[in-house]
């Protein structure tokens, strides 16, 4: 998801919360690591966990949408 895509999607009211749930993730990832000036094992570990928690979201959502 670009951040653009996530903006846009913020701003319409998006009434799929998984996406939006999905997008916060993805900027706190974010946010981790710009905050680490340099390698830095808590923020990659931290950041990990946000990635992984963002792709399982997407991945029940597209499950789910799948039994639809």
């Amino acid at each position: 998801m670009t951040d653009q895509y996530a903006a846009d999607e913020r701003d319409a009211g998006s009434d799929r919360p998984v996406l939006d749930e999905a997008a916060n993730l993805l900027e706190e990832a974010e946010m981790v690591r710009a905050a680490a000036d340099a390698i830095d094992l808590g923020a990659l570990s931290r950041q990990a966990e946000l990635l992984t928690a963002a792709h399982d979201r997407l991945a029940s959502a597209l499950e789910n949408a799948g039994r639809g």
